[in-house]
């Protein structure tokens, strides 16, 4: 619900083993090679945390969308009143 999932009590262990063992190998080692390809593999496998937000691009796209519509209703408002004003303009005879 809401898009937070609970995380497998299990897969967290696995995790944590797998790095307890990595601080006891040497950073250049087979070893340590093959626990790094179980450490990516079993954070592939936990899910997705929830809403990543709003990217920017998105973000300028909607306030420059916004920004267009009030020009356009203020410029839109303003001439609307200059029309009008025109029909109660006296003419001379």
């Amino acid at each position: 619900m809401f898009g937070w999932q609970k995380t497998d009590p299990e897969l967290e262990e696995a995790i944590t083993e797998c790095l307890a063992e990595m601080k006891g190998c040497n950073a250049d080692s087979e070893e340590y090679k093959l626990l790094l390809e179980s450490l990516e593999r079993l954070h592939a496998l936990r899910p997705e945390k929830g809403h990543k937000g709003v990217s920017r691009d998105t973000l300028a796209t909607v306030m420059g969308n916004l920004l267009g519509i009030l020009i356009i209703v203020s410029y839109e408002r303003g001439h609307v009143m200059v029309s009008k004003a025109k029909d109660y303009v006296m003419r001379p005879h």
